[in-house]
């Protein structure tokens, strides 16, 4: 029997030097996010509020992540990218 892959939302950003992805799960007040460099994707999950807590959370992650890789990086702060994130289609079977 074939699988039925369902289309979820998601929003994606590039920032840092990472691809984000970010997507609302089935629980309450639960967010599913990745980061990507390229060669490693580190999955997480974490609890917030609202999609606007969710964005900065998920960014605030990698501009730490960014941070203790380059010692001496000028980083823009996490406000410069909210509105910034593009939606894109996420499959889940």
């Amino acid at each position: 029997m074939p699988t039925l892959a369902i289309g979820k939302i998601a929003l994606a950003l590039k920032a840092y030097g990472f691809e984000l992805r970010l997507w609302k799960t089935e629980a309450e007040r639960a967010w599913g996010a990745t980061l990507s460099d390229g060669d490693v994707v580190l999955d997480c999950q974490f609890e917030e509020d609202n999609l606007t807590l969710a964005k900065l959370y998920l960014l605030g992650v990698a501009r730490e992540r960014a941070g203790s890789q380059s010692d001496k990086a000028e980083l823009p702060g996490c406000g410069t990218f909210l509105n910034s994130w593009k939606p894109i289609g996420r499959m889940k079977s």
